[in-house]
């Protein structure tokens, strides 16, 4: 069952201090962000370019989000900020049931997950191929997906580059609820899923080339 879903202090606090640097340093502009649920649990579907984009995702939604993030990440003082900013950790390397059960539970709490459908940060900006593991979480949780466009972060921290760069324009675009047809999907669950997992990555490719 759905249930509310409260900011901590320590996130709330975190979130407002990165309002204001994003907004002096990157000039961020959000759009959209009525698009997203005001309860329940959704998943919001985004373009994954750098590592300014969970932050970025973060301070423009008004609601309070969580993460997945692969293992590796949560060891030492960085592995306890990003748990107590609602991140929990994803084997990458194989099929990690036990932090899919996780997501599962967690939206249908009511809780809004941020998910890379890519699974990694692209190296061009274009959009990659998706696997069909968001698509089963969609189907699985039955939550709506939000479909989110990242503008501007691969010029601000390109993926090779040890810092940002500082007073790059970046846009974060949110788009309606994904739309997809069950009958569409192919015979069985994995058809069906990849189904799924294309009209999510179509939602975001729209919003991309609606802004060209």
């Amino acid at each position: 069952m759905s249930k509310r879903i409260r900011m901590t202090w320590f996130y709330a606090v975190c979130r407002q201090v990165l309002v204001a640097a994003t907004r002096v340093l990157f000039f961020l502009r959000v759009r959209g962000s009525h698009l997203i649920p005001r309860q329940g649990g959704c998943i919001i579907a985004s373009n994954h370019v750098s590592y300014l984009d969970p932050p970025l995702l973060a301070v423009s939604s008004p609601r309070l989000l969580c993460f997945m993030g692969k293992q590796e990440l949560f060891k030492g003082g960085f592995g306890f900020l990003i748990r107590n900013l609602n991140a929990f950790p994803i084997r990458r390397s194989s099929s990690d049931v036990r932090a899919m059960r996780q997501a599962i539970t967690k939206l249908k709490e009511g809780q809004v997950m941020i998910i890379f459908p890519e699974g990694t940060r692209s190296t061009d900006g274009q959009l990659g191929s998706v696997q069909p593991g968001v698509g089963m979480l969609a189907e699985r949780a039955g939550v709506p997906v939000i479909p989110a466009y990242i503008d501007g972060a691969q010029r601000a921290w390109p993926n090779k580059a040890r810092w940002p760069r500082l007073f790059v324009p970046i846009r974060v675009h949110f788009g309606p609820a994904v739309a997809w047809d069950p009958a569409a999907a192919g015979a069985n669950d994995r058809d069906h899923y990849q189904a799924v997992a294309d009209a999510i990555i179509g939602a975001i490719k729209k919003i991309k080339n609606n802004l060209s």
